[in-house]
């Protein structure tokens, strides 16, 4: 064990001493002042270890500790405040390597680097007969599943959006949201420098829509129009026209559910690229024996003049496989994601997850690898829980290396 490896498991065991000894405080819930105050106080702690070992590149480790704390208000009249600090600190910079933001060139890639900032600072108006939302301000967004639109909760820093929110639910059947976005405050802190990581601006609208009383399932239409442009560099090649449909539910008479989706996009607002592709995703879910359940389906990600389908502002970590390794952008030649997954409840609140991939471009010509994914979680209280990710790529020599990671991770909400 290596001396940069031991200062930060060291370091971690610290931490996660300290957070630990904090679970037996009993809060049930955010802090409140009493019961007659309108003020409510939030902190939300996660401390983590991560390594990463990626072929020609130098190991990596990162240990950091992310707090958040929030102040703000109970509904009064439908309306609501709510701001929040976000602070990230690490162990040793050194250790790892963030592009544009931190840490040391040669080393794997750790998207977690050090910062500080305003994670969100927002106020809503709800309709007293709840129908109706309205949110402005610096806020967390997510869509769906979070393939478009998300607050990338993997990540120590969060993703959140400079927008104005409107929810309608005019009954129990029907949906709709609409987001107009002018920032987008991404993962990589407070500290960027580097043109691809810093933030987005530009005007960017998201439309969805929901019906849940279709015949075979929950029904849902979206149209996203994003105009991206890098504040450091301004780059807009991230700007898109989004359309597509998605559809789920449950077989009859059986403990079956599936998951349909189609995409197409196109380039938008001043994007110099030029394409037209397509995007699917399906997936059927069923139960095994006893508490263990499977899942299995395909995920594709089309390609068209050298450009494949783009998610900027996705929570990209929840796909494609936990070693990340087709996060920073869609192959040229696009993406075919074979999955298949086994999870299960453990007894003592366990729970495990084990993932494969095989990836493929959009033709299925080239074979970009394999992947075989980890995941074991423990609640240790109501607030408190602890959770072990291990992603292991296997490449085929095809411009993608072989890439391993490993966490571990406590989590605590006062």
């Amino acid at each position: 064990m290596n001396k940069t490896m031991t200062k930060n498991i060291l370091a971690l065991i610290g931490v996660i001493t300290i957070s630990i000894s904090a679970i037996d405080l009993g809060y049930a819930g955010p802090l409140i002042i009493n019961d007659e105050s309108p003020i409510v106080i939030k902190l939300d702690t996660r401390v983590r270890y991560e390594f990463g070992d990626q072929d020609g590149l130098d190991q990596s480790h990162n240990g950091s500790l992310r707090n958040r704390l929030g102040l703000g208000t109970k509904e009064i009249n439908g309306f609501q405040f709510f701001g929040e600090y976000e602070r990230t600190a690490v162990v040793d910079r050194r250790s790892y390597f963030v592009p544009g933001v931190q840490g040391t060139p040669g080393k794997t890639v750790i998207a977690d680097p050090e910062s500080n900032e305003i994670n969100q600072l927002w106020v809503s108006y709800k309709s007293d007969d709840g129908t109706v939302m309205i949110k402005t301000g610096r806020q967390a967004i997510n869509i769906d599943n979070h393939r478009y639109v998300g607050g990338v909760a993997w990540r120590q820093n969060m993703q959140t959006f400079d927008a104005a929110t409107l929810a309608w639910k005019p009954n129990s059947s029907f949906e709709f949201s609409y987001s107009y976005v002018n920032k987008v405050n991404r993962i990589f802190g407070s500290e960027v420098f580097g043109a691809p990581q810093s933030d987005f601006e530009g005007d960017t609208h998201l439309v969805n829509a929901k019906y849940k009383d279709f015949p075979l399932g929950v029904l849902t239409a979206y149209a996203y129009s994003m105009d991206l442009e890098n504040v450091i560099g301004g780059s807009t090649v991230n700007s898109n026209n989004s359309f597509g449909l998605s559809l789920a539910g449950d077989f009859s008479d059986s403990e079956l559910s599936y998951y349909l989706e189609y995409g197409h996009q196109t380039e938008a607002a001043q994007s110099p690229l030029d394409y037209s592709v397509n995007y699917g995703h399906g997936y059927v879910q069923f139960p095994v024996i006893g508490n263990i359940s499977a899942t299995a389906g395909l995920e594709y990600l089309g390609s068209d003049n050298g450009v494949g389908y783009k998610f900027p502002l996705a929570t990209l970590h929840k796909f494609n496989g936990f070693a990340d390794q087709f996060l920073v952008a869609t192959p040229a030649t696009g993406l075919t994601d074979m999955y298949v997954a086994l999870s299960a409840k453990l007894p003592c609140d366990f729970g495990a997850a084990v993932f494969y991939h095989h990836f493929e471009d959009d033709e299925f010509d080239v074979e970009w690898g394999n992947e075989v994914d980890i995941v074991l979680t423990k609640k240790l209280t109501s607030r408190a829980s602890l959770l072990g990710k291990g992603a292991f790529f296997m490449g085929n020599d095809t411009g993608y290396a072989d890439l391993n990671r490993f966490s571990l991770e406590v989590n605590y909400q006062y």
